[in-house]
């Protein structure tokens, strides 16, 4: 009877220790990969990366967004990288994969990008990773884009089926999901807006926000029961969402351009007195 309550002991502790092990792996926060900017130069033709989960990945959004571009008379060089399934840790890691392995992203960072668009927050949410989680990975996309010399282009957590994929689990993951809920995020990883909430403090809080394109999702879609014509399924766009998401961003990106050239402009105004005042 000791020897059965021993191995049913022993058992206990191996399976306890190993579940442990597994949500240490699944949940932790890695530190930041290291990083050497590249020197920019400039672009005959506009450059835009996107990066991201499975809503990055095929070529509908990238050619959207070519599309949308050219019908404003501007030619882009696009280059899109998605994983499906993948959370913002697998994103942010593609980044670094060296560029022979699967989903790797690496040409982002050495493609003398103007632009990259960061598609990203439905895996992390149907998994329960987290607020805290998906909010620390995107600060670690978005600075790294940044102190590379990309303007990253971030988009806000989605609308999508939330209710329903996550009803479509099986059992061993909602229970999962259900114990790190209460262990990472105090059981707040149960509605899309905490994922916001917490993406825009870490904005505000690193400063990020200052040198950050943010396309809120909210203005292609605010409701998913209301607008499912704009989905193909609980978590995907459908065309016709794809193309007014590619437009959305397509048009944040042309009002960041034109503010530019007007800081450029009066710039080069207020340095004529200047000259004038020299030569006399």
């Amino acid at each position: 009877m000791k020897l059965k309550l021993r191995l049913l002991l022993l058992l206990l502790l191996i399976v306890t220790t190993g579940f442990g092990f597994y949500l240490y792996q699944r949940y932790s926060l890695e530190k930041r990969h290291v990083l050497v900017p590249e020197k920019k130069h400039k672009n005959d033709t506009l450059r835009v990366g996107i990066i991201g989960d499975s809503w990055a990945t095929g070529i509908t959004i990238d050619t959207i967004i070519r599309d949308e571009f050219k019908k404003r008379g501007i030619n882009t060089d696009v280059i899109a990288f998605g994983q499906p399934e993948a959370k913002t840790k697998e994103i942010y890691d593609n980044l670094y994969a060296n560029p022979g392995q699967p989903f790797s992203s690496n040409e982002i960072l050495h493609h003398n990008l103007d632009y990259c668009i960061v598609l990203a927050g439905t895996s992390d949410a149907e998994g329960e990773m987290g607020a805290k989680f998906y909010a620390y990975y995107c600060s670690l996309i978005i600075s790294d884009l940044a102190r590379n010399n990309i303007e990253p282009v971030f988009v806000t957590m989605p609308e999508f089926g939330f209710k329903e994929e996550k009803d479509s689990l099986d059992i061993l993951k909602k229970v999962r999901n259900e114990l790190a809920s209460l262990l990472i995020d105090n059981g707040s990883t149960h509605n899309l807006d905490g994922y916001r909430k917490q993406a825009n403090e870490m904005l505000k809080d690193t400063r990020l926000k200052d040198s950050t394109i943010v396309v809120p999702f909210n203005l292609v879609c605010d409701d998913y029961e209301k607008h499912k014509i704009l989905y193909r399924n609980t978590g995907h766009l459908s065309t016709i969402g794809k193309q007014k998401l590619g437009r959305l961003i397509v048009e944040y990106i042309l009002d960041k351009e034109k503010a530019s050239q007007g800081k450029a402009f009066n710039a080069h105004v207020e340095t004529e007195p200047a000259k004038r005042s020299k030569k006399a």
